[in-house]
């Protein structure tokens, strides 16, 4: 389930796609898959919990990937730039990569810990894009 976030990632990392909107409807989904298909209160509102970090930890990302933007951005407007200038905002893209992936393989697998294996398959049939 959580491939649809790692290609929102991707999307953000090469600059194709809209991947806010993409993000913003698989949680969007994916939050009203657990409303319909997990009736255990506790083990609905640890998923929800981990839902709702997984949109912190996008955020982050964002936060990060714009600030490498902006650096690029600011230096596109400057005839006088030079390759080590553009190397020193690359400087965080593998950090960001990094910090990114690393939340999602412990946000998927702490969703999955969350549920049974019954409700994480609802759950996924459900949050599947129409």
């Amino acid at each position: 389930m959580f491939w649809i976030a790692l290609s929102a990632l991707i999307m953000s990392m090469t600059g194709t796609g809209d991947d806010t909107y993409v993000i913003r409807k698989f949680i969007e989904r994916t939050h009203a898959a657990l409303a319909e298909k997990v009736n255990d209160p506790a083990r609905y509102r640890a998923a929800a919990d981990t839902l709702a970090r997984t949109a912190d930890a996008f955020e982050r990302h964002r936060q990060r990937t714009g600030k490498i933007s902006a650096c690029i951005e600011k230096l596109d407007r400057t005839y006088t730039v030079t390759a080590a200038e553009y190397e020193r905002c690359l400087l965080d893209v593998d950090p960001a990569w990094d910090a990114a992936a690393e939340d999602l393989i412990v946000l998927d697998r702490q969703f999955r810990e969350a549920l049974t294996p019954a409700e994480l398959a609802a759950v996924r049939r459900a949050a599947e894009p129409r």
